[in-house]
């Protein structure tokens, strides 16, 4: 009789490029969609879109007093 041997999937932190790590936020769904379907417009990941979105944002916004803003 042979013993069954049980393969051990790699965790996701071992997938994961040492550079990059989840950033979990909570979104309506609607927005979650429409971002998701920007991103596949443009051929990107997800994440491309929002590193893209996010340089913009600092280029942008780099003279804004610090705090939120209305508007």
């Amino acid at each position: 009789m042979v013993a069954a041997t049980k393969t051990i999937a790699p965790s996701r932190a071992a997938k994961r490029p040492p550079d990059k790590e989840p950033l979990q936020v909570r979104i309506p769904i609607t927005v979650k969609r429409a971002f998701k379907s920007a991103a596949a417009l443009r051929g990107m990941e997800p994440n491309e879109l929002f590193v893209e979105v996010w340089d913009h944002y600092e280029r942008t916004h780099r003279n804004d007093p610090p705090g939120r803003t209305k508007g």
